[in-house]
């Protein structure tokens, strides 16, 4: 009978021994699982404590603090305030700053920031704001604006009065707007690459014995998002001698003519791009400095001799105006070449 309760306590003193550890080791499995689990949870990220906002030309530069574990950026934006997660969304931004182009001058544009990482969107950032500048205009800008006035009297066949496009073979939009890609290449001398449209103008001013040349050149289409413009106003505007052209004449051009003199009195320029003040400073052999955004306005001593027809047709509405810059400092062209020769339509006045 001892044997058999020695052997029944035995037993039972190993089963508890057992069931012990198998609990020890249930309660181990379960922290270990629970200690892994608490080490895989990655939480959301601050978002960037300092957010700023510089306004340019169609765009605004966003810069922001990097937050450390970041893998991207999300940037909210909108033209009212009130930015949420619901507004327009830019994502995969890996750069602790942004760019945001192709907006609309003169509109306020409001933006907050979120840090990514692999738990997802952290919470937004302080508001920020700013308006991309407004280019100005010749008019708002220059000593001389565009505005048209009076006429010129005294040449062969017409008078010349009102705004005047350069033309490209023949188009005649009465905004001047040309965006034809063969015409932005072949006025590479003054246009940047990357110009999607060019007005140039000859517009009659200082009741008739003035008269601005203008190029104005645009980025965005249709002649929107104004990049620069180089303007020369020319004044003591005189008309001499009428001439009959009888050789050397390029085809298509009238056989007559009016001597023009007029002295180049201003220049004035603009860039807004860094391609287009390169082009401009290139174009003056370096003999002028622009610094972008801002307006180089300056007198000019340069005299202009040169030849003048004005056609009218009044089937179509449309004047011609026909020029010869002069090839010799000084002296008079004696007809129209295909080089120095411009071919201009009448248009709208420029009231912008």
């Amino acid at each position: 009978m001892k044997n058999l309760n020695f052997w029944l306590f035995l037993i039972v003193g190993i089963l508890f021994l057992i069931g012990s550890c198998a609990t020890d080791d249930s309660s181990s499995s379960s922290s270990s699982t629970s200690s892994d689990n608490s080490s895989s949870t990655t939480s959301t990220l601050s978002a960037p404590s300092v957010v700023t906002a510089t306004l340019g030309w169609h765009q605004i530069a966003l810069d922001w603090t990097a937050v450390s574990g970041a893998s991207s950026y999300t940037v909210y934006w909108g033209t009212s305030t009130g930015i949420s997660t619901s507004s327009t969304a830019i994502t995969g931004i890996t750069d602790d700053n942004y760019t945001h182009t192709g907006l609309d001058n003169g509109t306020t544009y409001y933006y907050s920031v979120a840090t990514v990482n692999s738990a997802g969107t952290g919470s937004l950032s302080i508001e920020v704001s700013d308006t991309p500048r407004t280019g100005p205009t010749v008019t708002e800008a220059c000593t001389a604006g565009e505005a048209a006035s009076g006429t010129v009297t005294g040449l062969r066949t017409a008078d010349a009065t009102g705004t005047f496009y350069h033309s490209w073979y023949g188009e005649s939009p009465s905004d001047g707007c040309i965006d034809n890609s063969s015409a932005i290449s072949a006025f590479s001398t003054v246009v940047a690459s990357g110009t999607k449209g060019v007005r140039h103008a000859a517009i009659i001013q200082g009741g008739g014995n003035a008269f601005m040349d203008s190029w104005s050149f645009y980025m965005g289409d249709n002649c929107t998002e104004q990049s620069g413009f180089l303007s020369f106003y020319n004044d003591n505007l005189t008309v001499s001698d009428n001439i009959s052209i009888s050789s050397n004449q390029a085809s298509g051009y009238p056989d007559n003519a009016t001597k023009v003199y007029t002295a180049n009195s201003r220049m004035c320029a603009l860039a807004e791009t860094a391609e287009q003040e390169a082009k401009l400073e290139t174009l003056f052999g370096g003999n002028i400095s622009l610094t972008m955004g801002t307006t180089y306005d300056s007198a000019n001593g340069d005299n202009n001799t040169v030849i003048w027809t004005v056609v009218p047709n009044s089937s179509t509405g449309i004047t011609w105006l026909y020029t010869e810059d002069n090839e010799v400092s000084g002296t008079y062209p004696d007809n129209f070449t295909n080089s120095d020769a411009t071919i201009w339509h009448s248009g709208d006045n420029i009231t912008r």
